[in-house]
């Protein structure tokens, strides 16, 4: 009730039912101004509603009925918006894949009456496997028919279609089914193993060794390996953080900067809509789902959901050993970044429960030209599917604050998993994937069980007044040409606040 209705009974009683009051109205409350000013008034400017008293507590307090947010908007799951999408027709989704034409170059040429060589296309059959997102909302019951801020129900239902994009944007870059098979692999663990099956040349991967991203020659690089002999592609779309997006822009040669807007002038500090490369325009997006030395995953989950890391501490493994004497010719510790280091290690759950807190290692001293091989104790339940590597800085400390990602990897069959650093994947850097997204390439693509879906529960599961209800969302990403991508991995932008050794 709002303070005028409340003035016009009390104006109702003051005109007809004194004399059921006995007569007694009268003073200040028969004054309706004064009674109007105590009811909304609150002299002493006082922010806590608890403490309020008299007329002041009668009030309306001025809440508010739309809710600021500063949450993730659609406008920020780049990727996915950017994907074609269709329907996958079974959780087993099929298809095939052809990996040339047949014949080998020359091969037909023939005499006159010469025998004809066979020829055939070479194809292979493909799985993608549908993975589910699924989300519980509730809102009670009181707080429903309340509608004080907003509309609960509504908030809560964009707030679970928020939080299963918000995962399907991750897991496109992310994912890794092995380590977590409630996972879809992402495009570097799709690329990864391409390139280990010999599907696509180590050329699609550019290494910047723990530099910046400022000159056009790494995507130079990545476009002629994709558009060479035998993968006939060209990448249209790279996906960025704000922090390599800026290097960028202070560093790009005008020369390769390309604008939607025609005669918009090409300088220094400007933005970078795309870059121009011998085959077209490769087209810059920024996107805050990729890992940079200050992004959540990067970091052991404890220093960002510790009651995460509680949970799951079944998860977490025995012990890590490390051992550094071995030379390797591969090795990337160099004079400049040999140095002591420690490691840490964190279980993985196998269906979505995230992950544990890490196992520290006690420190390693890592020689140039030298390799670290760890050594992973499975927990005592082995409940994990597979661990999250971490790294300190060169010569840092043990503080669980220190660390950041270096791989994520499968747990192995047996009590332990061995993984050798060279050094070969930088900790605190960024991988920028270069992508062919042109339609009539269909390289790459979303897939999807069905419609985001809600399915109500019954009202007051628990025995508790709620309402309840589930939300789902099935797809994968489905790479269709691995021969058309590509990434730009070991990225350090110029303004890291962390950053992985002593010297560039």
């Amino acid at each position: 009730m709002n303070p005028q209705e409340i003035m016009a009974q009390f104006a109702g009683i003051q005109a007809g039912g004194a004399a059921m009051l006995g007569g007694s109205l009268g003073g200040s409350l028969g004054d309706a101004q004064e009674l109007q000013k105590a009811l909304t008034a609150n002299m002493t400017g006082a922010t806590d509603v608890a403490g309020l008293t008299g007329g002041a507590a009668l009030g309306v307090q001025s809440l508010d009925t739309a809710m600021k947010t500063v949450v993730q908007e659609e406008e920020h799951f780049v990727l996915f918006k950017k994907l074609q999408q269709s329907n996958a027709t079974n959780v087993v989704d099929e298809y095939t894949r052809q990996n040339s034409i047949g014949g080998v170059l020359g091969g037909s040429t023939n005499g006159q009456m010469g025998t004809v060589r066979s020829a055939q296309g070479e194809y292979s059959r493909e799985i993608g496997l549908v993975k589910f997102l699924m989300t519980l909302r509730q809102v009670g019951y009181v707080l429903n028919i309340g509608k004080n801020l907003a509309e609960p129900m509504a908030v809560e239902e964009r707030n679970g279609a928020l939080q299963l994009l918000t995962d399907a944007e991750y897991l496109l870059f992310n994912g890794n089914a092995a380590a977590s098979p409630t996972q879809y692999d992402g495009i570097f663990t799709q690329i990864d193993a391409a390139i280990a099956a010999g599907k696509c040349g180590s050329d699609h991967v550019i290494d910047m060794a723990g530099t910046a991203l400022t000159t056009v020659e790494p995507f130079t690089k990545l476009q002629a390996a994709i558009q060479d002999y035998g993968n006939w592609g060209r990448i249209t779309e790279t996906f960025m953080p704000t922090t390599v997006q800026t290097d960028l822009n202070m560093g790009l040669d005008p020369a390769f900067r390309w604008s939607a807007q025609p005669n918009s002038p090409m300088t220094i500090g400007g933005h970078v809509e795309g870059i121009r490369l011998t085959e077209g325009v490769l087209k810059t997006n920024v996107d805050t789902f990729l890992h940079h030395g200050e992004f959540p995953m990067s970091k052991p989950i404890e220093v960002t959901w510790p009651a995460t890391a509680t949970a799951n501490a079944a998860l977490k493994p025995a012990s890590v050993t490390i051992v550094a004497s071995a030379d390797d010719t591969a090795s990337m510790f160099t004079a400049a970044r040999a140095g002591n280091y420690y490691y840490a290690v964190a279980g993985i759950g196998g269906n979505g429960e995230g992950l544990s807190a890490v196992v520290l290692s006690s420190q390693t001293a890592v020689a140039a030209g030298k390799k670290a091989v760890l050594t992973i104790t499975q927990s005592s339940g082995t409940l994990e599917t597979g661990y999250a590597i971490y790294r300190s800085r060169q010569d840092g400390t043990n503080a669980v604050t220190d660390f950041r990602l270096v791989k994520v990897i499968a747990r192995t069959s047996g009590a332990t998993t061995t993984f050798t650093d060279i050094n070969r994947d930088v900790p605190g850097t960024v991988s920028v994937p270069c992508l062919n997204m042109n339609p009539a390439s269909d390289a790459i693509g979303w897939r999807q069980f069905q419609p985001m879906t809600k399915i109500p529960l019954p009202f007051g599961i628990g025995g508790v007044p709620v309402n309840s209800w589930f939300q789902f969302l099935f797809g994968y990403l489905r790479v269709t040409k691995p021969k058309h991508h590509g990434y730009i991995k070991n990225i350090l932008p110029v303004n890291s606040v962390w950053r992985p050794h002593s010297t560039v």
